[in-house]
């Protein structure tokens, strides 16, 4: 059975990890679900995420979910979605000041590009 789908490879949307438009990171805590600006540094598959220090920011070895996406139209929209957990990092040196940097340890990434919506052999 075919399905439609628009998953890419994360691989084909790595363009969208080396010049991040827009990234976030949300997470939940006692208070309920919070969603936060990030700065984003990808070297090697290791998931560097900087926050304003003024920001809420995750506990370590929190569940959180990164998105980097881009495009405005239908046809321009793109992500990639990485879940995993989070670490604080100490002794980064980044673009901005007054950053507090946190590494996401990835359980789970995924991507998608709606231009790429294509008929697929049914995987489930």
């Amino acid at each position: 059975m075919k399905r439609i789908t628009l998953n890419v490879d994360v691989a084909e949307a790595r363009d969208l990890l080396e010049r991040v438009p827009r990234a976030c990171l949300s997470f939940v805590d006692d208070q309920g679900p919070h969603v936060e600006p990030t700065i984003l540094v990808v070297k090697d598959d290791c998931y560097l995420v900087g926050m304003s220090a003024a920001a809420k920011h995750p506990t370590s070895h929190q569940e959180v979910v990164l998105l980097v996406d881009d495009g405005c139209q239908f046809f321009d929209l793109r992500a990639v979605y990485v879940r995993g957990v989070v670490q604080p990092q100490d002794g980064v040196e980044g673009p901005a000041e007054g950053v507090m940097w946190f590494v996401v340890q990835p359980t789970r990434a995924v991507a998608w590009d709606y231009a790429r919506i294509r008929a697929s052999d049914d995987q489930s």
